[in-house]
């Protein structure tokens, strides 16, 4: 029986055995590349995906933005957004008072407070306390007053209340002087636009 030449397949086994190994190592790296190419696809996927959902953000807040800015800019020119214009409002309630044709005010400005946050949606919205006092010669002088502010005033304010009392017990006549005092409490309202609540 011959033996089978085992130095002549001794190379060729080898070769054999090197192509496997090759080719073992060749699948396993060609696999690990797939791996991370489907990782980095992945990733970069996540990333498209979140850059899409940032630009439709943008693009609602671009829409909501051009739909109410011209509302926006009425309210700043308005007086409600930004700072307190009290000369303002101390000048409407002036002009409201001769308008009226009424005999004079004195008014008191409180300090800016905190509005209820239901009242503006959660908005920074500071409110300030105005008290009139006027004199009347008649009851009907309020009013006409009041409408005269309406039409003066240029920022948003609320009649919180009036109390009419009497200056003294002098019968009227045309001559006489007002006999009535009127007192009214406004709050006048405004919202903190963002670079006056920065500072």
């Amino acid at each position: 029986m011959n033996r089978p030449p085992f130095a002549a397949l001794k190379l060729s086994l080898s070769l054999v055995l090197a192509a496997v190994l090759l080719t073992s190592g060749a699948a396993l790296w060609s696999r690990s590349l797939s791996h991370d190419a489907e990782t980095r696809l992945q990733q970069q996927n996540s990333a498209l995906n979140t850059a899409q959902q940032q630009l439709d953000r943008s693009r609602q807040q671009q829409h909501l933005i051009a739909t109410h800015l011209p509302a926006y800019r009425a309210l700043v020119a308005r007086g409600f957004v930004g700072a307190e214009d009290r000369l303002a409002w101390i000048e409407a309630t002036q002009h409201a008072n001769r308008d009226a044709g009424l005999y004079g005010l004195n008014y008191h400005l409180a300090p800016r407070s905190v509005a209820l946050p239901a009242l503006a949606q959660g908005l920074p919205l500071g409110q300030t306390t105005m008290t009139l006092t006027m004199p009347l010669l008649v009851e009907t002088d309020l009013p006409h007053f009041l409408a005269a502010l309406k039409t003066r005033a240029s920022g948003v304010y609320h009649v919180q209340g009036c109390r009419l009392s009497r200056l003294g017990e002098a019968a009227f006549n045309a001559t006489s002087p007002p006999q009535l005092q009127a007192e009214c409490e406004l709050l006048w309202f405004t919202v903190s636009d963002q670079t006056e609540a920065g500072k």
